[in-house]
């Protein structure tokens, strides 16, 4: 008996879910057919796929090794099915760290649908999550605004991104450059450890503090945001929540002794088969963001003359 695409989709269920009955549910059979076509696969590849552990089934090494194949395999699988259709099967799985999600997926994606007349399956988590999603082959592609550390992830940059003091309009840095030690005496309210917003900000903002004084960690932009326009302290968060159509009306950019920029990447599997699908998203995704570029010149210039006439 050969394997068929039908164990292969069956396998990559079960290492998603780690779990029988979520498989089937997934794939829309009885547990039982999953259970037989796992056997099945195992028995004709020699080997065991999975490790049974209270209840969850983790990938064994072999399971490892199979993973990127069977995931390629059924990628290719979706580029011959739309070879003869203009339809999109909407198979991509795409993820994006939370300051990308809350500052800048809404512009794309609707320019995106624009232009390919189809939109990806897409998931906001922390850098934590969305590598572990990537992992294990749940997610094709991210984009994320932190490093990632894990060997087998590949990253490229895509659009830088400049971190600033953010405080309520009215507040008493807003006149001027403020200094390291009047912003060491203020309240600090930031993301929560282990983001990679708050990550930038130990390594490379808190360096030049004398004991920040964080009152608060928030898993939410929205609530943080919330927290200083009620006047409650200070964030460290991406200029873009500035140009946000709500937020920016109530915030203001505190200007600091330096300036803090960092690179938003794309991540996927150093394995992962590119599909056509994408290659689409992140080609429109690497001229969209040449575009982003060209606008917040533009917008920053305007800004300047407008300053310069006290408008």
């Amino acid at each position: 008996m050969s394997i068929t695409l039908r164990q292969l989709q069956v396998f990559l269920a079960i290492a998603r879910t780690e779990n029988l009955s979520a498989a089937a549910q997934v794939l829309c059979m009885s547990k039982s057919a999953v259970s037989q076509s796992l056997g099945e696969l195992e028995d004709r590849l020699g080997v065991t796929l999975f490790e049974r552990m209270r209840g969850r089934l983790l990938l064994s090494a072999e399971g490892r090794r199979l993973k990127p194949a069977a995931d390629e395999m059924m990628e290719r699988t979706e580029d011959i099915e739309s070879l003869f259709t203009s339809k999109n099967l909407g198979q991509l799985r795409v993820a994006c760290t939370l300051s990308v999600g809350s500052f800048l997926l809404a512009d794309l994606l609707r320019d995106f649908q624009s232009r390919t007349g189809w939109l990806p399956e897409v998931r906001i988590a922390n850098t934590a999550e969305v590598a572990e999603s990537l992992l294990n082959f749940s997610t094709d592609v991210a984009l994320i605004e932190g490093p990632v550390m894990n060997l087998e992830l590949a990253t490229e940059t895509w659009l830088s991104d400049e971190m600033v003091v953010v405080a309520p309009k009215g507040h008493r840095l807003l006149e001027g450059t403020a200094t390291w030690e009047q912003l060491s005496r203020e309240r600090w309210i930031l993301r929560e450890e282990g983001s990679s917003t708050r990550v930038f900000f130990d390594a490379q903002f808190a360096l030049k503090l004398n004991r920040p004084n964080i009152i608060a960690s928030v898993n939410s932009f929205e609530t943080i945001v919330g927290m200083v326009v009620n006047g409650m302290g200070l964030t460290f968060i991406s200029e873009r929540v500035l140009q946000d159509p709500f937020y920016g009306t109530h915030l203001r950019r505190v200007e600091c002794p330096e300036r803090f920029i960092r690179q938003l990447s794309f991540c996927l599997h150093r394995q992962k088969y590119q599909s056509t699908d994408m290659k689409t998203w992140m080609d429109f995704c690497r001229i969209w963001a040449q575009h982003r570029v060209e606008q917040d010149r533009e917008k920053a210039l305007e800004r300047e003359r407008a300053a310069a006439f006290g408008f």
